[in-house]
């Protein structure tokens, strides 16, 4: 315990006295040229440092949740939601927080490189792949969450809220985060079984579909028309740009990889290449009246491996080929090794950016829940009864996989966390305006229970089918 506290305070120390100090001392500045009277503006940025500090702190210091068993996301949300509590309470700092751009820039940025991250781990040959029962079990997935939270529960419980409000609803209910799933089958051990393998392709397919339902909301609630007509030509402008962008960047990849390797084939022109086209595809996104996250997305469905092929190697490549081995079988493992890190190198770059700005956004969305609707009794209740709903529409999606009735329970659990991406989706709705304080509360809320219910019950059925050993 005293190891602990010591720890804490270690870490909470340096952002405290930066905030303390900036606040009342606010001396770091930089220099603008733009100007007024014909004088050099001076623009002060310490201040905004002390309350990034401050929000990156806050997210890592929950990261004390995954000793559990529980995925870091959790941890920062919540530490999102006890800054918001400071707020309420009279911390003046936290307003300032959250009407920061530049703090509002850096979790935009941290939620593009989410998705650009879970592309990348995507791939569209194995999407391609992974069979009719995985994409029966994506399109059952999408399509009941969907329709119980736009068509059932938003009426029900906010008969007031506007269409658009209920469709996000039901567009946060569609998200299944690959992420959370993939860290707990690899925790594990059975990301290699059939199960694993048939959640997996169906949750990237899931993606695809939650990310088109986005689009569309998205548009609808930007003012485009409601008409049945006017849906259908968003849909094809959706499924339009995701199309043309995997066709269209996967001639245009090797092309700039070949030209930029000319120039220089260091990892910084490498990393500098794999951001450049998640930013631009995000700006294209954006010019189509699609998310920016979406473009992100896109291009790390493109961004093969082989792409940088020509590129340098993460340094435990050039050490593990100096080694030399007698026995056939111990090559043969190393070289896995090697072409393991070789081709996950560019993955591995953007996460390691990811680990800074990934958890910002998470704290940044918590931050915005307005604390005094948390207070309400009313808010857990339908919270409850709309993540046991949003359990059950997801869970009855296992019923398309193979298998017996545990595995097919097993599938259909692990499709039930909604994580990072159900908080996009939230996110999204905030921004536009669509959604109210109370609704953002609940959608938040259900994004924690189902998240923190999942793990624990895929190892109990996993366990249960015989994948694993019971600890």
């Amino acid at each position: 315990m005293k190891r602990f506290m010591s720890a804490l305070r270690f870490l909470i120390a340096p952002g405290l006295v930066a905030a303390v100090f900036l606040t009342t001392n606010p001396s770091f500045v930089f220099a603008s040229s733009d100007s007024h009277d014909g004088e050099q503006a001076v623009v002060h940025f310490g201040l905004t440092f002390a309350m990034l500090a401050l929000v990156l702190m806050a997210g890592k210091l929950g990261n004390i949740v995954e000793r559990f068993g529980q995925p870091a996301v959790i941890a920062e949300l919540f530490a999102g939601i006890v800054l918001a509590a400071a707020g309420y309470f009279g911390f003046s700092l936290i307003d300032d927080i959250r009407g920061n751009d530049i703090i509002a820039f850096a979790a935009s940025l941290g939620a593009l490189l989410l998705l650009f991250s879970i592309g990348l781990e995507s791939n569209i040959k194995e999407m391609r792949q992974v069979g009719l029962r995985a994409a029966g079990v994506a399109a059952v997935g999408v399509v009941l969450p969907f329709v119980l939270g736009a068509f059932v529960l938003g009426p029900l419980f906010y008969s007031d809220a506007s269409t658009n409000a209920h469709l996000f609803l039901g567009a946060a209910l569609v998200a299944t985060s690959v992420g959370i799933v993939a860290s707990v089958f690899r925790s594990l051990g059975i990301n290699r079984t059939r199960a694993a393998q048939t959640v997996l392709g169906a949750a990237v397919i899931d993606d695809v579909l939650g990310l088109i339902v986005l689009a569309v909301v998205s548009a609808l609630a930007s003012g485009e028309s409601v008409t049945m007509t006017g849906i259908i030509v968003i849909v094809a402008k959706s499924f339009g740009f995701l199309g043309g962008a995997v066709i269209i960047g996967q001639r245009l990849a090797p092309v700039m990889s070949r030209l930029l390797k000319t120039v220089h084939t260091g990892i910084g022109m490498k990393i500098g290449l794999a951001l450049a086209f998640a930013l631009v595809f995000g700006y294209f996104a954006e010019l189509f009246g699609l998310e920016p996250i979406i473009g992100a997305f896109a291009a790390g469905l493109i961004l093969d491996a082989v792409h940088f092929d020509s590129f340098a190697d993460p340094d435990v490549v050039h050490d593990l080929r100096q080694l030399e081995f007698a026995d056939k079988q111990d090559r043969e493992r190393v070289l896995r090794v090697i072409n393991k890190h070789k081709h996950s190198h560019v993955e591995d770059l953007i996460n390691i950016i990811g680990l800074v700005f990934i958890p910002i956004f998470f704290v940044y969305t918590g931050l915005q829940i307005d604390f005094g609707s948390l207070l309400q009794p009313q808010l857990y209740v339908i919270a409850v009864v709309i993540s046991l709903l949003a359990i059950t529409a997801k869970f009855v999606s296992g019923v398309c996989a193979e298998g017996s009735w545990t595995e097919k329970a097993l599938v259909g659990v692990s499709m039930v966390p909604r994580g990072e991406v159900g908080l996009i989706f939230a996110a999204t709705g905030r921004s536009l305006g669509v959604l109210s304080d109370e609704l953002f509360s609940v959608i938040i809320l259900v994004v924690i229970i189902t998240t923190f219910i999942a793990p624990p019950a895929i190892k109990v059925l996993a366990e249960k089918l015989g994948k694993i050993k019971a600890a």
